[in-house]
């Protein structure tokens, strides 16, 4: 997510599972569980020349938005894995 990002905010109004009114809908309990993180991917975009998955797009440090957000996205899945592979060494 990026604060530039209109579709997103918009999302958060549109869905209205999502509005504070429901809190007992899956979105807001996941959220007061801690199961909802948001990764910031400023200066992207959800659609656009400046998406998240844009290829022409640069960051300052010379990579492409779509690297970045696959670099994140690997990153989350690396970590997820390690957590859950060190639970399952506790359990044993």
């Amino acid at each position: 997510m990026a604060a530039s990002d209109r579709v997103e905010r918009v999302g958060t109004w549109m869905f209205p599972q999502r509005w504070w009114l429901f809190r007992g809908g899956e979105w807001n309990r996941a959220g007061r569980a801690g199961k909802i993180t948001v990764h910031r991917l400023d200066p992207a975009t959800h659609v656009g020349p400046c998406s998240y998955i844009s290829t022409t797009a640069q960051l300052p440090d010379g990579r492409s938005h779509l690297d970045r957000t696959a670099d994140t996205v690997i990153a989350l899945i690396r970590a997820h894995y390690r957590a859950t592979v060190a639970t399952d060494d506790r359990l044993r």
